[in-house]
């Protein structure tokens, strides 16, 4: 049994006009295994964290990831990764505490899409504070002392 000419034309047109939709670009630094040198610092209960992007460097239009790196030996681990959307958090994961009730909410343009809504009314309230990465050589500089 042969295909009719006109529908492996058909197949074929679709093939290649699916080959040639661009898939969606990956958001800004979501994916990062280890922290960026410009990554803001912080310590925790003696441990060196650190955050990429920096509070900062998160404007209103941002769309992409905040990182939270925690030193684990001689390399990092991913403690947190903040999901934004137009400078919103939209989404928080803990990699760690899959089990975490942050990690159910998800919030789009403003409204509560699932998760507890009192708890996921506050993700905005979650960004991670840091210090300059180069705090780490020289912590008495005045950009380095918290107020």
């Amino acid at each position: 049994m042969s295909i009719p000419r006109h529908t492996a034309i058909l197949a074929l047109a679709l093939h290649v006009c699916a080959a040639a939709t661009p898939l969606p670009a990956p958001a800004p630094n979501c994916g990062l295994a280890t922290p960026p040198a410009t990554a803001g610092v912080d310590r925790h209960m003696g441990v060196l964290l650190k955050i990429y992007p920096r509070n900062p460097d998160i404007g209103p239009d941002y769309g992409g990831c905040q990182t939270l790196w925690a030193q684990s030996g001689d390399g990092w681990e991913i403690v947190t990764v903040v999901r934004y959307a137009a400078g919103h958090v939209t989404r928080v994961d803990n990699p760690a505490l899959p089990q975490d009730p942050v990690g159910q909410c998800l919030v789009r343009g403003g409204v509560v899409e699932s998760g507890d809504p009192q708890l996921c009314a506050q993700l905005d309230d979650m960004r991670f504070e840091s210090l300059p990465a180069a705090c780490l050589d020289t912590p008495s500089a005045p950009e380095c002392v918290r107020r």
